[in-house]
């Protein structure tokens, strides 16, 4: 038999978010099951499955997302808690009445 050598595969470590109340995670699962924003429900389901343990690959696979997209969503939740759920953008019409605002 030859011999093989065993070569580490470099793989990134998993990141999961600070540990989460249980009063935390009722409104997590409150907003992923009524919130009326995509993008708000989307993070919450992403937190809730990083806060019971799943790894970063299985949670992106489950929600059809990218590997960076959980992580960044995981990191920013435990930099702003809830805050990070709320998406960045801001509505159109909010836009198109400062536009008018300041003309």
């Amino acid at each position: 038999m030859l011999p093989v050598e065993v070569m580490p595969v470099a793989r990134k470590p998993d990141v999961f978010v600070r540990a989460v109340t249980p009063e935390e995670g009722r409104k997590l699962a409150q907003i992923a099951r009524r919130s009326k924003q995509p993008v708000r429900m989307r993070r919450a389901v992403v937190v809730m499955g990083s806060a019971q343990h799943q790894p970063v690959g299985f949670i992106a696979k489950l929600m059809q997302v990218s590997e960076s997209y959980v992580r960044q969503v995981i990191h920013d939740f435990n930099e702003k808690s809830f805050d990070a759920l709320d998406p960045k953008w801001t509505p159109l019409a909010n836009s198109v009445e400062d536009m008018s605002d300041s003309a």
